[in-house]
């Protein structure tokens, strides 16, 4: 298993790239219920993955550190580089641990941002992807 130093900054550490149809129902639901008020969908988010966050005492996840990352654009992102917004809007999400009546259930919180890169300075794309590109389809 590949460790990955927690940063002193706070920001969220890239633990793995998940594909798109991996992402739980739930959560695919209330991403697409957030993005909407952007102007967005589903099917524009092109990038899905799990990161680590820096353990602080007023930061409330339910007992858990790892959190959902998604972005509508992304720059070229690897395990273990620190996250942040490259530009854009951003938003957090949290599906609740008690759908459908199964317990345990686990909650799912993420992270969803317009355009997401590495920390230390990606710029945002000149342009928004396209819905009907391979990457979104």
């Amino acid at each position: 298993m590949l460790k990955v130093p927690m940063p002193d900054s706070g920001a969220p550490v890239l633990q793995s790239i998940v594909p798109l149809g991996a992402v739980p129902d739930s959560l695919r639901t209330a991403v697409s219920r957030a993005i909407a008020k952007w102007g967005y969908t589903w099917n524009d988010v092109t990038f899905a993955g799990t990161a680590r966050l820096a353990v602080r005492a007023h930061l409330q996840l339910s007992g858990s550190e790892q959190v959902w990352v998604l972005a509508i654009t992304a720059g070229q992102l690897v395990i273990g580089e620190e996250l942040e917004s490259a530009g854009g809007r951003g938003t957090g999400v949290s599906v609740s641990a008690f759908s459908g009546g199964v317990i345990p259930a686990v909650p799912y919180q993420a992270q969803v941002y317009e355009f997401l890169g590495r920390r230390g300075g990606r710029q945002p794309p000149e342009q928004r992807p396209l819905r009907d590109s391979p990457a979104t389809a």
